[in-house]
């Protein structure tokens, strides 16, 4: 698959190295003059501006900072039907879950980007574990088909997808995702860990 990722920071530049091990074509959408340019031309993912990158890819995974999401969204023209895979985390300074207008970040994501079948997907645990077959990854979203090309990309990385529901359900992925960087970065659980799902 042709996958733009925007943004090439931990998250980012795992998953378009995961994917590309995987044979995927990844093009890094990157400003001009950003310091990323470097980690992506050594993994040899393409790079453009973030704009053209998207042009003609068949997913487009934001992996930004939330603070440049609705900016960097708004440069790259109209997406509707395009697949928008939502791996961002909205969160404030000190690090706690900020709750956009809309109810979630994804939520906010499919009204800036009107018409885009978003899915939410690889923002439940740390980069450097993504790819960890031992965690699971959950993911969301309200079109049957951008959510198979999603669990198909989940399954590229090793990991086990769990299907969580509509798109509504993305605020819950987001908490759980506040939860997880509150027990790491406060050190309150030890070591590599994440989220499963257990069923009996």
């Amino acid at each position: 698959m042709k996958i733009a990722v925007l943004g090439f920071g931990n998250v980012g530049a795992q998953l378009a190295k995961l994917w590309l091990s995987k044979g995927h074509a990844v093009t890094a959408g990157l400003r001009e003059g950003s310091k990323d340019r470097t980690t992506a031309s050594g993994m040899e993912a393409a790079i453009a501006v973030p704009a053209a990158a998207v042009q003609g890819a068949d997913v487009i995974a934001l992996a930004l900072p939330w603070q440049a999401v609705e900016q960097t969204l708004a440069t790259l023209g109209p997406l509707s039907g395009r697949v928008v895979l939502d791996a961002t985390n909205p969160l404030n300074a000190d690090l706690s879950v900020l709750v956009p207008a809309a109810g979630s970040a994804a939520l906010q994501i499919a009204e800036w980007a009107r018409g885009a079948r978003v899915v939410k997907a690889f923002n439940t645990i740390g980069a450097a574990l993504m790819g960890d077959p031992a965690f699971d990854m959950m993911y969301c979203g309200d079109d049957a088909e951008a959510k198979s090309v999603v669990r198909g990309l989940i399954e590229d990385t090793g990991m086990k997808p769990v299907d969580v529901g509509p798109l509504s359900n993305a605020s819950y992925l987001e908490h759980l995702a506040g939860l997880w960087v509150d027990l790491a970065v406060k050190g309150r659980v030890q070591g590599a860990f994440g989220f499963n799902l257990v069923k009996k």
